[in-house]
């Protein structure tokens, strides 16, 4: 047996041999672990949840500025519908008036007055040029009748409001004659004048502010035919009759002197 100390290489591999050995002892060998599923399950949520975190906190961090938190909006409230009852009565409507149904012979009054002399009816002058050398047979009508004029009203130069004028200009021993009359009216007298003027084929339209109608005749133990004009303005009627007796404008000067057209 050498009983010598090992000396230069030899003492150098002794060492580093119970070096070894030593830390051998020393560490504890690692035990094998089996993990439940449950506890294993667990770990990898909280492992997701962390990345997750991590990755929220991570973009934050990265974003340069703050971002506002989402704004919330509540949707408008429903206003609840009332429901009526079929049987309930509508307070919200007023209660509807019966209209006064006016009377079939009432016509607007015209705010005009007829004259009183029958050459008053033409602008002064024209009488010539629409009657000629004829002087004309005149007479008031009212209540009472017809009757001339009287003196106040040639002196005022209008008749009384409920009046009116009837002209006839006509010489002896001819057929030739013009008849003017001018009236107050009813809606019926003036629908027969209408009606009449269409039965004798006649027309009627609007003109000169009013209604006017047109017809041919010929009146009984008469050979030349009449020509009838009526013309109707509010409440007022013009009738001019005229056989072999030709006017130009008479009906438009009359409504120019009555209206003041």
């Amino acid at each position: 047996m050498n009983t010598e100390p090992p000396e230069g290489d030899d003492l150098q591999r002794m060492l580093v041999s119970m070096k070894q050995n030593v830390l051998e002892r020393a560490t504890p060998r690692p035990k094998r672990r089996r993990f439940r599923p449950g506890i294993a399950l667990g770990i990898v949520g909280l492992l997701a949840i962390g990345t997750a975190t991590g990755a929220v906190a991570l973009t934050l961090s990265q974003q340069e500025t703050p971002v506002a938190a989402p704004t919330t909006s509540q949707a408008p409230e429903s206003t609840p519908s009332v429901t009526t009852p079929t049987s309930a009565p509508i307070t919200q409507r007023p209660t509807p008036r019966p209209t006064p149904t006016p009377t079939p012979s009432a016509l607007p009054v015209a705010d005009v007055r007829i004259p009183a002399l029958c050459s008053w009816l033409v602008p002064p002058g024209d009488d010539m040029k629409f009657f000629g050398l004829v002087n004309p047979t005149e007479f008031i009508v009212d209540e009472d009748g017809a009757h001339p004029s009287t003196a106040q009203e040639r002196i005022d130069g209008l008749v009384d409001p409920k009046a009116g004028l009837s002209c006839a200009w006509q010489n002896e021993g001819v057929v030739a004659n013009i008849s003017v009359s001018v009236a107050r009216t009813t809606a019926e007298y003036a629908a027969d004048a209408e009606n009449s003027a269409r039965s004798l084929g006649g027309s009627c339209d609007e003109r000169l502010g009013g209604r006017m109608c047109q017809a041919d005749f010929v009146a009984q133990g008469q050979t030349l035919p009449t020509t009838e004009t009526t013309f109707l303005r509010g409440d007022i009627l013009i009738t001019i009759q005229q056989t072999d007796f030709p006017t130009d404008g008479l009906l438009p000067a009359i409504v120019g002197e009555i209206w003041g057209d």
